[in-house]
């Protein structure tokens, strides 16, 4: 997972809890449970280059949620790629870079 993730905003890699009840453990790297971690909305992890391909296969629905609870203008760049055929995707995506800025 480290291909797709970098940590954002943290000086000290730790142990998180998260909501659901289970651990995101970033201070050996970025772990497996990396992506549900995201998609929840966990601000200290941002997507690198590339990480379109996690995203191919989501329902644009779901998508779209995930770029409206997105904090990074690259963040919401690099999921709209992930369907850029679809223009809902990219309004949504043009309008959440709007409200970030």
């Amino acid at each position: 997972m480290h291909k797709y993730f970098e940590l954002v905003d943290l000086p000290v890699p730790c142990c998180f809890i998260l909501q659901d009840g289970s651990r995101l453990d970033l201070r050996l790297g970025i772990p497996k449970n990396a992506l549900p971690a995201f998609k929840n909305g966990f601000k200290n992890l941002g997507l690198k280059p590339g990480a379109e391909e996690l995203f191919k296969k989501e329902k644009i629905s779901d998508l779209i949620s995930i770029i409206q609870i997105t904090k990074r203008v690259q963040d919401v760049e690099i999921l709209a790629l992930a369907k850029p055929d679809s223009p809902k995707i990219q309004e949504v995506a043009k309008a959440r870079i709007a409200q970030i800025k």
